[in-house]
Formats: C-alpha cells, sequence, structure tokens
C-alpha cells in the first residue's frame, strides 16, 4: 500500500540497480561521487546524476585522441583534472549538437534545459571534487553560465469542448481500426476511469501506475498516492471519478485478473496481459484516443494534467490550492507549467476602469 507497496519497492530496487550498473561503467574515481549522490537524493535523482556524469566522460574521450581507444571505466583522473573552463565551454557545445536520435535517426540539437541539467550534474561533480580535495581549482567557476531567460512558450492544454469530446471518445469506445476498436471493448471502463481519474485530480502518469487496488478509499472517497519524490499523499475523488472506479473494479477487473492467484494482484489498473498497467502503456492509451478525438497534436498524460490544474485556477483563482492539489513544494512551479495566470490575469486588467470614479468614500483614497 502507498509508498510501502510492492510495486514502488521494486522500482527503487530497479532504479539502485540501474544506478549501480553506470557506476561500475565509470572511472573508479567517480565512484564516490555517485555514491554521495545515492545518500544525499532519492534514487531516480541518483540515477539521473549517473547517467550525465557517464555522458560527460563520453565527452571526455571523444574530445581527446589519446582516450578515443580507451574504455570510459579507464580514462585516468588527468583527463579530469587538467580540464579548464574553455574545455567546460566545449563540453557546453557538445551537450548542444544533441547526440541521441529521433525515431526518424535524426539528431537535433539539444534544448536549453537538457544543457542545463547536465552542467548542474557536472558542477556538483567539481564541488565534490575540490571539497575532498581531489583538485584544488573549480574549471566550472569560470566557465560561460547562461543567464536564465524567461520561457515564452505556449502551455498546451484541453478546452472545454476538447474535453467532452474526449470523455465521449472513450464512453462510446470509438477507434480508428477494428483491431483497436476490439481491444478498446474489453478495457472501456478501465480506459474510461484512468482518464476521468487524470482529468479530475492531476496525478502524474506515474502516480496513476503505482496506484493499488487498497489504495482506493469509497468510505473516505479517497485514494492515496505516492507523489515524485518518494512522498505519500492523499487525493479526494469527486462522484463522478467515484463511479467510474467502481464500475471499473466491479465488472471489468476481474476478467483482467491472472487466472492464478488473480486474488493477490495488488494493482489497480490491469493490462490485457493480466498485469500492472505501466505508465508507458497509459501514455499510448491516452495518445490513443486523442487520435481517435481528432486532436491534432499529440495527446499525452501530462497535458491532462495541465488541463486540470488550468480549470481548477480558473474555477477557484487560488494558485495555492492548485499548487497543494498536484503536489507541487513550490508554487512558482504551478505558475510556469500549468496554470494560465498570466493571461487570465491580462484579461481581467482590460476589464478593470482605473481612471473611473474610484470606490472609496466620498470618491478619495
Amino acid at each position: 500500500m502507498g509508498e510501502n507497496s510492492a510495486y514502488y519497492n521494486a522500482l527503487t530496487q530497479k532504479r539502485r540497480k540501474d544506478t549501480e550498473r553506470y557506476k561500475k561503467m565509470l572511472p573508479h574515481h567517480a565512484h564516490g561521487f555517485i555514491d554521495e549522490c545515492l545518500l544525499r537524493y532519492q534514487v531516480s535523482t541518483a540515477f539521473n546524476y549517473a547517467q550525465d556524469l557517464y555522458f560527460f566522460y563520453q565527452y571526455i574521450r571523444e574530445s581527446n585522441p589519446i582516450y578515443k581507444t580507451v574504455d570510459i571505466k579507464d580514462i585516468p583522473f588527468e583527463a579530469v583534472k587538467n580540464l579548464g573552463p574553455m574545455d567546460i565551454n566545449e563540453f557546453q557545445n557538445y551537450i548542444a549538437e544533441g547526440h541521441k536520435p529521433d525515431k526518424h535517426g535524426n539528431i537535433k540539437p539539444a534544448r536549453q534545459r537538457s544543457i542545463a541539467r547536465k552542467m548542474s550534474t557536472v558542477r556538483n561533480y567539481f564541488k565534490f571534487l575540490v571539497k575532498f580535495e581531489y583538485i584544488t581549482t573549480d574549471p566550472t567557476l569560470k566557465a560561460v553560465s547562461k543567464r536564465k531567460e524567461k520561457e515564452k512558450k505556449e502551455i498546451r492544454r484541453l478546452d472545454s469542448d476538447q474535453v467532452k469530446m474526449l470523455v465521449n471518445s472513450v464512453e462510446n469506445v470509438s477507434s480508428v481500426s477494428l483491431r483497436q476498436k476490439k481491444m478498446s471493448e474489453a478495457t472501456a471502463k478501465r480506459d474510461l476511469a484512468i482518464i476521468t481519474l487524470l482529468l479530475n485530480t492531476g496525478i502524474r502518469v506515474s502516480e496513476c501506475a503505482g496506484l493499488d487496488l487498497s489504495d482506493v478509499n469509497f468510505d473516505d472517497n479517497t485514494i492515496k498516492i505516492v507523489r515524485k519524490g518518494g512522498f505519500e499523499d492523499q487525493l479526494y475523488i469527486n462522484e463522478n471519478i467515484r463511479n467510474t472506479l467502481r464500475d471499473y473494479i466491479s465488472n471489468e477487473r476481474p476478467a483482467l485478473l491472472p487466472k492464478d492467484d488473480g486474488d493477490k494482484e495488488a494493482a489497480l489498473f490491469i493490462s490485457l496481459q493480466h498485469r500492472r498497467l505501466t505508465v508507458r502503456s497509459i501514455q499510448h492509451m491516452v495518445e490513443k484516443y486523442g487520435k481517435n478525438t481528432g486532436l491534432k497534436e499529440k495527446l499525452s498524460p501530462h497535458k491532462l494534467r495541465r488541463t486540470y490544474g488550468t480549470a481548477l485556477y480558473n474555477k477557484t483563482s487560488d494558485i495555492y490550492m492548485v499548487a497543494d492539489v498536484l503536489g507541487h513544494t513550490d508554487v512558482n512551479t504551478t505558475v510556469k507549467h500549468y496554470a494560465a495566470i498570466e493571461e487570465e490575469h491580462k484579461r481581467r486588467a482590460s476589464q478593470v476602469d482605473i481612471y473611473g470614479p474610484d470606490n472609496t468614500e466620498n470618491g478619495q483614497a
């Protein structure tokens, strides 16, 4: 149940093993940094640090002819010790070029966020080396640090009409092909419960996939989820969610359970393979219904999360409520990614007669 469930324990163990796998591929002098990350951060964060540090050592090997044929784990410490600010600048350009092909085999330039994340790892790595006196000078301090600019990209979400069209598409099992229609009919109640849950709570797809049957409490009308960062949280569900969950649990979930020991399957949402529905499967399912609805842009669970956050803010004008429900520790995250505050404030400002009569007594301040 919750953060102590077998699912989350298995997920944590897998991430730890993946982090240890990257650690073994890194030079021995980098192991202490990875060990410290595992102690200081959530295991998923430590994994990201290990991945990014491995990428940094890839750069060292590719940029220095001496190490072209050397295995990354055998790169000597001198290769790191001799790096200067100009090398760090070159590394930032190396990231920007992009090295991960898309599904068409094309390599696109890295986004600024990707550069910033990898540079955060490198800066923390050199701080670690200075702290333990492996080196005396941190080359990242004099390297270029790009000024953080306010992003002005459009925050994509569904409007109320599109939400109704999406729900109607799921309820009526409208699919683009006969094969998809048959598969959707077998999981229609499950899919409707998931879409309804995402649209009415704004939970993350990982939080949805991690739900166990025991996390749903119909007596209190609550669900228990594990938030990003590993802490447990409880959310209240409305009548719409309650009804779709009850319908799925009573009438469809039993047929999806494995025939042998089906009652031992803890997961709330079950796949046609009789196992816990994965994050990737939920993403594909949401994308499929987005196409069936006729949406031009790809639909994702995160877009449904943004849709919920924005709709809640527009109804309540309470950004702190939105932040609490979405599980944000920093309200600025809510402002930036979910609630269309700037647009709403500008709309309201246009309706204010600032040069008209005051509302104060006798028209004086």
